[in-house]
């Protein structure tokens, strides 16, 4: 993500995001009432009847819904035209689609903007700077290769042995071979600074020492770690194991299921917090070091309420996606919950 320009006197953020996970933050933070300002097309036609033809045109728009298209990789803003060029291609007050993608500049105009919302705009922008991850979980069936993106696990595709317990000893060995070398071909043409290997078993060693006997390099950054299965669930476990806590220190994924089981260590004790009101009297008390948030939550006027106060008074904000497995978990907890400062000290010492 690059921040263009802010113009605080007419709250205007001109943005170009630089990938999907870009375009999955812009998602949460605008919202109906915004008006987006983007380059576009719209079809115009000079005469009633005519198929018409594709224009582009800059176009403003009150935004009414926003969609994210993984499929995609597309942002959707929804809504009524307010001003646009050239004015022969538009009509004022119909309604338009604008898609951004990543590349794509726009200006977001709020009436007011939140300063957590600038604060994850910030982070957005440092994050970028960040090494990405990927994940491979492997057994002596199949494969699954999954990024680990801000927006949460993206698998993206599975590769399978055809490995059979009735071959041959050499059909066998030949099958196995030709199964690593598309692993290992597969996942170092992703683009990515580290890969963590994981599964259950002995095929990750096996994996690995294949690679060493044959002397070849992945170029990447890798580390490898036993988990249950070669599924999603194993690819969950592995981000959240002791043995690439290293590598995933600073990603979020990592750290939204370390900070919501520290949300709930803190419950059975009296020093976690959930819902808006809840966290406000916690806050009134300055009792709060951190506040986990789901984005699907940062419009509802309590939830926006409370972050207000947590901002002035620098706690920590975390926003979850809803849709991945930690936000899941939060919305049991009316999607907001916050750890107290002496649990958090507590659990630092």
């Amino acid at each position: 993500m690059r921040v263009i320009r802010f113009n605080e006197s007419s709250e205007e953020l001109k943005l170009l995001p630089d990938s999907f996970d870009d375009l999955y933050l812009l998602a949460r933070v605008i919202s109906a009432g915004d008006s987006v300002t983007a380059s576009t097309y719209r079809r115009f036609r000079p005469s009633e009847g005519e198929e018409g033809e594709q224009k582009e045109v800059v176009i403003e728009l009150n935004v009414e819904r926003v969609e994210i298209d993984k499929n995609a990789q597309k942002l959707r803003l929804m809504g009524k035209i307010a001003s646009g060029k050239p004015l022969e291609y538009i009509k004022m007050g119909s309604y338009h689609t604008t898609t951004i993608g990543a590349g794509d500049a726009l200006t977001i105009r709020k009436e007011e903007w939140k300063g957590y919302v600038l604060s994850m705009i910030k982070k957005a922008v440092a994050d970028s700077k960040k090494p990405r991850l990927g994940v491979v979980a492997l057994d002596d069936e199949k494969a699954t290769f999954a990024y680990i993106k801000g927006y949460g696990i993206d698998v993206i595709t599975e590769i399978y042995s055809r490995l059979s317990k009735k071959m041959k000893e050499k059909d066998y060995e030949k099958a196995r071979s030709e199964y690593f070398d598309e692993i290992i071909k597969k996942a170092g043409s992703m683009p990515v600074d580290i890969i963590v290997f994981a599964g259950p078993g002995f095929t990750k060693d096996d994996l690995k020492k294949y690679a060493e006997s044959k002397r070849i390099a992945i170029n990447k950054k890798t580390a490898y770690t036993a988990v249950g299965d070669a599924e999603r669930s194993g690819i969950r476990e592995a981000i959240q194991s002791d043995a690439v806590a290293r590598l995933l220190e600073n990603e979020k994924v990592k750290k939204e299921f370390d900070l919501l089981n520290l949300f709930l260590g803190g419950l059975g004790v009296g020093a976690s917090f959930h819902g808006a009101s809840r966290i406000k009297d916690a806050l009134a008390e300055y009792r709060v070091a951190t506040i986990l948030v789901n984005d699907s939550a940062l419009n509802e006027p309590d939830v926006r309420e409370t972050l207000d106060i947590a901002y002035r008074q620098k706690v920590e904000i975390e926003v979850f996606n809803s849709d991945d497995d930690a936000g899941v978990q939060l919305k049991n907890f009316k999607d907001i919950a916050a750890i107290s400062k002496a649990f958090a000290k507590k659990k630092a010492s």
